[in-house]
């Protein structure tokens, strides 16, 4: 029996450390910790490095002087943006969590910790909100990406198979005896092996040879473009197996 090795901290020692943690933390370590998060859920998938920077030089030109701060919200709520309209409404969210992180920081270089703390609780409601509605921006896109990228890979086999049918209508034809192809399984044991090295020679990776049998057999009688070819090809008395 494998020996179960003791815990490195009993359920109290974790829990002090926690409020240890949590209760030390500075005004510099909250704004830190909200901006990362802002990175890694909203700005590194959606906008990049650019926009974050210059949204930050804007609130950091005006976090000193509350009508140069006006004006600048002015603008954010009359721009013309590029985004869709669901990031471009979480964008307004994402610069007002910043734009209170900002002011925190600027309460607490100025020793007014009160204010710092009432800026930063702000924006960290804020920035879970942010991350809660990015999440389902970024999810709501992959997917769109992963639909999209399965429709192109559709449209990919179908071409690739319908290559197949043709080839298998043209060999229907080249390849029939003169008295026209008695049985489905005659026309099959015969285009098997022509239709191996056209699959091969095409890299035609949808359609297995192995399973060349069973797609010849379903084909000759489902198909309507292969189907139309066997009735005009098959021997004339009818006498052929289903």
């Amino acid at each position: 029996m494998k020996e179960t090795k003791p815990a490195l901290f009993s359920p109290i020692q974790i829990t002090m450390n926690t409020n240890e943690s949590i209760g030390s933390t500075t005004v510099g370590k909250a704004i830190a910790r909200n901006h990362g998060m802002l990175w890694d859920s909203f700005f590194h998938p959606l906008l990049g490095l650019e926009e974050y920077n210059k949204l930050l030089e804007d609130i950091r030109a005006v976090t000193d002087n509350p009508a140069l701060q006006a004006e600048l919200e002015t603008r954010w709520r009359n721009e013309d943006s590029q985004q869709s309209e669901e990031i471009n409404t979480l964008l307004q969210d994402v610069r007002y969590a910043c734009l209170y992180l900002e002011l925190a920081g600027a309460a607490e270089a100025h020793k007014d910790r009160e204010r710092a703390w009432a800026f930063t609780s702000y924006a960290s409601v804020q920035v879970g909100e942010v991350i809660e509605k990015s999440a389902a921006i970024i999810n709501a896109m992959e997917a769109d990406k992963r639909s999209s990228r399965n429709s192109k890979n559709a449209q990919g086999r179908n071409k690739s198979i319908l290559l197949v049918k043709e080839e298998v209508a043209r060999l229907l034809e080249e390849m029939r005896p003169e008295a026209g192809w008695p049985y489905k399984a005659t026309a099959v044991a015969a285009l098997e092996s022509p239709l191996t090295g056209f699959i091969e020679n095409n890299n035609i990776l949808d359609i297995q040879p192995s399973n060349i049998e069973k797609w010849l057999t379903k084909w000759l009688r489902e198909d309507e473009l292969v189907n139309r070819v066997w009735e005009k090809s098959k021997r004339a008395q009818g006498n052929n197996k289903v």
